[in-house]
């Protein structure tokens, strides 16, 4: 068992409940627990890489269907440490570090993206700009204070565009931490109809790459598929169905 492994089954431990844990290979998922009233899927990966993009598909199908969360445990992307409080999004499901996950299930959620090697944030335009004006500020006043240009200052307040991380965290320092958006680690990463239709084998019925079911069926109820003989594969299977409260179907 690796350290990072070791170490988010010790936040589990502590601030919830495991379901399901496998750790004979990498399949899409690591684990499934549960924190009060939330269930994640969660992949633990050194790095972001690590984690393949069918593997990725796997956990928003089998998030999209079932009522659990699906999110990616990771120290760094690309071999740059991913630091606290940030997010790394990758098809939108959102990669985090340990730390930053302890935190927001503490309550402090991410404020920071990271992409391309870039760190940046979301501004709250209209709660900067009700800020702004509270404070007598003109947008020059403020664009001067943050080293940008009015211009600049205006496509923020209008959600046009990120701030880089310099400027989010002098926003942060000048008018508190509400002009920034939080990141929601209990929002299921969203799906779109090409990666369904790219997965559909029947109507209704979609093809999973790296998990132990080979499919999972979504109609009346959700059922997890397992075509496979082997008897280790197959109880793993219904340990995870249980795990996410659906039923298996054994072709």
């Amino acid at each position: 068992m690796n350290k990072l492994v070791e170490a988010t089954l010790n936040i589990v431990r502590n601030m919830g409940e495991s379901l399901f844990v496998d750790l004979s290979k990498p399949y899409a998922y690591t684990l499934v627990a549960k924190f009060g009233n939330q269930k994640f899927l969660m992949r633990i990966a050194s790095d972001a890489e690590n984690i393949s993009t069918s593997a990725v598909r796997d956990l928003k199908i089998l998030s999209a269907y079932t009522d659990a969360i699906s999110i990616c445990i990771v120290s760094s992307v690309r071999g740059q440490i991913l630091q606290r409080g940030t997010v790394y999004l990758r098809d939108n499901v959102k990669f985090i570090s340990l730390s930053t996950f302890a935190d927001a299930l503490r309550g402090k959620g991410p404020v920071f993206k990271f992409n391309r090697g870039m760190f940046t944030a979301v501004i709250d335009g209209e709660n900067l700009r009700r800020k702004r004006e509270e404070r007598g500020m003109s947008l020059g006043v403020l664009a001067d204070r943050l080293g940008v240009t009015r211009e600049t200052v205006y496509r923020y307040e209008r959600g046009e565009i990120e701030t880089p991380l310099r400027v989010a965290q002098k926003l942060i320092e000048m008018f508190g931490e509400d002009v920034v958006r939080k990141f929601d680690i209990n929002e299921k990463p969203a799906i779109n109809q090409d990666e369904i239709r790219n997965r559909e084998i029947v109507r209704n019925t979609y093809r999973l790459l790296e998990s132990h079911p080979d499919a999972i069926r979504a109609s009346d109820r959700t059922l997890l598929v397992s075509r496979n003989k082997d008897r280790r594969e197959y109880e793993k299977t219904v340990e995870l169905a249980n795990a996410l409260n659906v039923e298996v179907e054994n072709l």
